[in-house]
């Protein structure tokens, strides 16, 4: 199934941050945990992100030792306490397995000699770092990476942006993204490329640092009329009248329900890229209220939305996983209207992700979890 991997990654409130947050639900140990994480993460990262290092015989034994420190660091964070802190929202759980699955294969692959693989394995968990940074602004600037040096490292623009906007390291991300976007228009690249950059810059100032004003003024700074494609060309419009709106009318941006269903009424019937900056900031409200809602059916109806959302995202070529949110719906609220609609969407994602030239296959352990979320959920 051709998905990316999961945006939004607890690890990024671990291993990135160094200053302690207020919201340790009274575990002395939780700040310790964090930067234990994030002291084993940086002493990696400069051989993750260089082949010739990250192979070499002589530090095999070293990196042998690091990766272990990582991998260990991370199955001591719990589960629970991160949902303790963070709310019931699936991508605390979902993320945090998926990190320490990511880890684990890193080591093996690291023991077995296939370093090639083992880097892969590593920088992906850095890239999970990015996505969640990008959907919740929980705790503070990452002030135990303010010397580190981006520039070092031999990767593309916008896995340095990952690493920047995984670190905390908000402005100087979208320094770097400023820096790129400038090099791009230089060298007359009004492609896809170049909207795909615009895009970060909107995600990383709307969901990283929930920054309305600064997105649209730099956005308005990129509107040229006579060299972008006319359709960008109007999205870039639908985004920047979106954002003047909700920065004249923040007292409006409420993290409820009702918040987030009235920040998506101005889409009126626009989806995709032109839905975007409705669907970032409603799914910033949701997330939010998740943090603190107890009730399930109220719950159900947030992963409702998410999903939604998420789809939508995906097709405006943002990166989520849309179908954790309907199963999620599905389990909080069985056999209701709601957990009908949560089932199509589910099946619709499922479906299209099997699909391909030779027709749809799916296999048999998405068929069975779709049979039994089918039968929770009521549908016939």
């Amino acid at each position: 199934m051709q998905k990316v991997i999961l945006l939004f990654l607890f690890l990024a409130l671990a291993s990135c941050q160094s200053k302690t947050n207020n919201d340790t639900s009274g575990d002395p140990a939780w700040p310790q945990k964090m930067q234990k994480t994030g002291k084993t993460f940086q002493e990696l990262l400069p051989y993750v992100y260089n082949a010739e290092q990250f192979s070499a015989k002589k530090n095999r034994k070293m990196l042998t030792a690091k990766i272990n420190d990582y991998s260990k660091s991370i199955h001591e964070i719990s589960t629970e306490k991160a949902k303790a802190i963070l709310g019931d929202d699936p991508y605390v759980y979902q993320s945090l397995g998926q990190l320490k699955e990511l880890t684990e294969r890193a080591q093996q692959a690291f023991n077995r000699g296939d370093t090639k693989t083992s880097q892969i394995l590593l920088q992906a968990t850095t890239n999970t770092c990015f996505k969640c940074h990008t959907r919740m602004k929980f705790g503070p600037e990452s002030y135990y990476w303010k010397n580190f040096d981006v520039s070092k490292i031999e990767t593309s623009p916008i896995e340095k942006v990952n690493l920047l906007v995984s670190m905390r390291q908000y402005e100087d991300a979208k320094l770097h993204l400023r820096e790129y976007i400038s090099e791009l228009e230089d060298n007359g690249k009004f492609n896809l490329t170049y909207e795909n950059a615009l895009k970060y810059y909107l995600m990383v100032s709307l969901r990283g640092q929930k920054t309305i004003d600064d997105a649209r003024n730099f956005l308005i700074s990129k509107m040229y009329a006579d060299k972008l494609p006319e359709h960008f060309y109007q999205t870039i419009q639908v985004w920047t009248k979106d954002l003047a709106y909700w920065s004249k009318n923040k007292k409006e941006l409420t993290p409820t329900l009702a918040g987030a269903s009235h920040v998506l009424t101005r889409n009126k019937g626009r989806s995709g890229d032109r839905a975007a900056v409705n669907n970032l900031i409603a799914g910033n409200l949701l997330h939010q209220y998740l943090m603190t809602e107890t009730v399930k059916a109220n719950k159900a109806a947030a992963y409702y939305r998410l999903g939604k959302i998420y789809d939508d995202l995906i097709l405006a070529g943002y990166w989520d996983l849309p179908e954790i949110y309907y199963e999620m719906c599905i389990r909080y609220s069985p056999k209701t209207k709601i957990a009908g609609r949560c089932f199509a969407g589910y099946r619709n994602n499922i479906i299209l992700g099997y699909s391909g030239s030779r027709g749809t296959v799916i296999p048999g352990f998405e068929y069975e979890r779709m049979e039994e979320l089918k039968k929770i959920a009521g549908v016939r």
